[in-house]
């Protein structure tokens, strides 16, 4: 059995737009306009980048499964984020917790490896822009611990 037959399919769904879910938490953590630019390329760049170096099958096979669909899953994002700004980023956090829940089903080698990619991706949307003068401002920086702790990481 491969990787991807180890999880529902509501499972990886939910692992396949979790990059793009916690990378658009963070653009509207603390929007600017000009800001909001920079983190967005961030947010269609750096999953590739990253899953480059992640020694992972797992990030392997969502980052591949990611680029094909990429703009369909940054639409998801969007028209999640219309339905309801206000539980976005509650919903994410949740969405986190539900990736944790399910990557139990994998090693502890390939769990680890997609929850430090997932934050590193976050991590390099929050500082592809400066907000309030700072790399990663406060409001981002809280997401990302609160990110962090759903996911259950030590990252």
């Amino acid at each position: 059995m491969g990787i991807k037959e180890s999880f529902t399919a509501e499972e990886w769904r939910g692992l396949v737009s979790l990059p793009y879910a916690v990378s658009m938490a963070i653009v509207l953590a603390a929007p600017s306009l000009l800001g909001t630019f920079h983190e967005s390329k961030a947010l269609i760049t750096e999953p590739a980048k990253l899953a480059a170096s992640a020694s992972s099958d797992l990030v392997g096979i969502l980052s591949g499964e990611i680029q094909s669909r990429g703009r369909e899953l940054i639409d998801e994002q969007k028209d999640l984020f219309k339905k309801d700004q206000n539980g976005f980023r509650s919903r994410t956090i949740e969405a986190c917790r539900s990736a944790a829940a399910a990557l139990t089903k994998v090693s502890s080698k390939e769990a680890a490896a997609y929850k430090e990619w997932v934050l590193a991706i976050g991590q390099k949307v929050a500082e592809a822009a400066k907000e309030q003068g700072v790399a990663v401002s406060e409001p981002e920086e809280v997401l990302l611990n609160e990110v962090s702790a759903a996911l259950g990481s030590s990252a």
